[in-house]
């Protein structure tokens, strides 16, 4: 029932913008702790956003870049869920922004401290109460909905994260892991400087591309979490670089 009355919840925000919490209780008659409930837990899946006893639906481009991860969805929420088993309690982990690093938040349920520069990834885990999230601020990109520029990267250099979960838009054997833009590509630099072990979360079909600036060499990467299409041609290189291999 409670599942049922949270998806008419969900489906009544989308219409109304908003509702405050005593109209859901009237409405479905029940009490308003227990719509605090169902809010929480409509919220911990990113698809809601509470405030002073008020439920949102957030603005549209957000909740595409939520809830629509792009090609091969189901592929990334796999590699997610894998990557996000490889947190341990207590750890401190930086998230990066990108679709691929969105599904390891929209996965992960263990109590860790998550410094992000992607608003997404704050918006699906700023109300699970066992992870605390910290956002680095700086200039918003459009569409992406991530934090770059100088602002961003200061932030960053003052942390000292236990794991890096990083993306990227080309990855290639030769010429290591690259972008198409620099502000990005700056940031995820100082990411893999202050992080004791970094893993990459890339779909297999950007294996074989390069963009505009490499960002990264394998000997900064510990391991890649990627889907079961990655050719084993490619798995043999990365192990005989020292890349340790998961499969989604």
């Amino acid at each position: 029932m409670s599942s049922e009355r949270q998806e008419e919840i969900h489906h009544l925000l989308q219409a109304h913008g908003n509702l405050t919490v005593v109209e859901l209780a009237q409405r479905f008659n029940v009490s308003e702790m227990t719509i605090r409930r169902d809010l929480k837990n409509l919220a911990a899946m990113g698809l809601i956003q509470r405030e002073h006893g008020r439920a949102i639906y957030p603005p549209v481009s957000i909740m595409d870049t939520l809830l629509n991860m792009g090609e091969a969805e189901q592929e990334k929420a796999r590699i997610g869920h894998l990557a996000a088993t490889l947190i341990s309690e207590g750890d401190s982990v930086i998230l990066d922004a990108g679709t691929t690093t969105l599904a390891v938040a929209q996965a992960l349920n263990t109590k860790c401290t998550v410094i992000t520069n992607s608003i997404p990834i704050a918006s699906v885990l700023g109300n699970r109460n066992e992870i605390t999230v910290l956002l680095t601020g700086g200039e918003v990109r459009s569409g992406t909905f991530a934090l770059a520029g100088p602002v961003t990267r200061s932030v960053l250099k003052g942390f000292n994260a236990d794991k890096l979960f990083l993306g990227a838009t080309g990855v290639t054997i030769e010429r290591g892991l690259s972008t198409a833009n620099m502000l990005e590509s700056e940031v995820k630099q100082v990411m893999l400087k202050v992080a004791k072990e970094v893993i990459l979360v890339a779909h297999s079909a950007k294996i074989g591309q390069i963009y505009f600036h490499t960002f990264a060499r394998w000997d900064s990467i510990q391991t890649l979490v990627t889907d079961s299409s990655l050719p084993e041609s490619v798995r043999e290189k990365l192990n005989s670089l020292g890349v340790k291999v998961l499969l989604a």
